[in-house]
């Protein structure tokens, strides 16, 4: 269960006192992909209110067919999970919140932001906080535990931020947990909510898309590759941000108006997940093969999205690159700061490392590097220093 979000953000608060970024909203959705514990979380921080759960299929068809019959059965507080498969109970849900002055009243669950955003926007304005659940972070699973060799770190990593998965280390539960999520969860919530009837090309546009993790999309190849037009990898690649499977960071300009015509790069929420789609059978192939740096650069962007979501932080992150082939992975915006983020896996060399622009404005923190050449931060460069993951710090200097 995910420790650092679940005691600071509900279990300390959720009784009387929740932290001031909620107080405003009576109700509090919680989104992110499946299986990563957001129904447990709930459950057990509210443990006394009424439970409502959508993904059964006789309460889902009685919810649909008369919302307002069937929201009288509702008394907060109370969890309704998978809000996305009965979206005409957000009107209802207006009312109750209308009716109370407590916070977070209702708490809702989804997995498609896609489907519950688009209901949500018009139903629930000025009365919902969104929040994200992204599963286990490293500071959980790596808790405690005194082994941050590569190896070791990469066997991890592989393990998914699934809370279910974790605690096993055989091979085979986790091949066939994985298969069972990309065929349940996958196939179903993405082919059947956005009626994507090419199920062997949509297979094949996901594995393509995990072996493509850190890189920036190609539409055309991508298209060529799986048999469909550019315009349907383009839907195709909406879809699966939606489902918190994937992020597509653009890049970052001056002129932000840019952003929106260069292409961004595709990176997996879950390396574990993306590894098995892409074939990897074990953390060591993983580690000694081609995709080793992409793979490790996914993997950080995952604990940074997860370090400010969990955290009930804003940020956007952007890749940084000069038309003569300089780059920067990560700026990571955040309260008004950039912070730049370079990931290698090994030790950088000093020379090949971008000289950050001399006149950058003071709202830009020390750059850092990401590597697991190293155990301790320690200064790299004038512009540069350089942390193992475990260490990365996000905060403002």
């Amino acid at each position: 269960m995910p420790t650092d979000w679940f005691y600071r953000t509900f279990e300390q608060y959720w009784n009387d006192n929740p932290p001031e970024a909620l107080r405003l909203f009576p109700v509090w959705l919680l989104l992110g992909p499946r299986q990563v514990g957001k129904s447990s979380l709930l459950k057990r921080c509210g443990a006394k209110r009424q439970y409502i759960n959508l993904d059964d299929l006789a309460t889902r068809t009685r919810a649909n067919a008369d919302p307002i019959l069937f929201a009288r059965e509702l008394q907060p507080p109370l969890i309704i999970d998978e809000i996305q498969y009965a979206p005409a109970l957000l009107s209802p849900i207006k009312q109750i919140a209308d009716a109370t002055n407590t916070p977070g009243a209702v708490w809702l669950t989804g997995s498609q932001s896609f489907e519950v955003m688009l209901n949500v926007r018009e139903s629930l304005a000025g009365r919902v906080a969104i929040m994200n659940l992204f599963g286990l972070s490293d500071n959980e699973k790596l808790l405690g535990d005194e082994q941050h060799e590569p190896a070791a770190y990469f066997e991890a990593m592989l393990r998914t931020g699934f809370p279910k998965l974790w605690p096993s280390r055989d091979l085979q539960t986790r091949d066939l947990y994985l298969s069972s999520y990309a065929q349940t969860y996958i196939e179903r919530d993405v082919r059947e909510l956005m009626q994507i009837d090419r199920r062997r090309e949509f297979e094949t546009f996901l594995r393509l898309c995990a072996l493509r993790t850190g890189a920036i999309v190609n539409y055309d190849e991508l298209a060529r590759d799986t048999g469909v037009s550019s315009a349907t990898i383009k839907s195709w690649l909406s879809v699966l941000e939606d489902s918190f499977l994937i992020r597509l960071l653009q890049p970052e300009y001056d002129n932000r108006s840019k952003r929106l015509i260069k292409h961004p790069k595709l990176y997996f929420l879950d390396i574990g997940l993306a590894a098995y789609l892409g074939g990897y059978k074990n953390a060591e192939t993983l580690r000694l093969g081609p995709q080793a740096g992409a793979a490790f650069e996914t993997h950080v962007l995952s604990e940074i999205y997860k370090y400010f979501k969990h955290n009930i932080l804003e940020v956007d992150i952007r890749f940084w690159r000069t038309r003569d082939g300089h780059e920067i992975d990560f700026i990571v915006e955040a309260a008004g700061n950039k912070l730049p983020i370079e990931v290698k896996l090994g030790m950088p060399r000093i020379q090949s490392l971008p000289a950050l622009p001399k006149n950058i404005a003071s709202n830009w923190q020390p750059a850092q590097i990401v590597s697991l050449a190293i155990t301790q931060r320690q200064q790299l460069s004038d512009d540069w220093l350089i942390t193992p993951p475990w260490k990365l710090n996000l905060t403002a200097q």
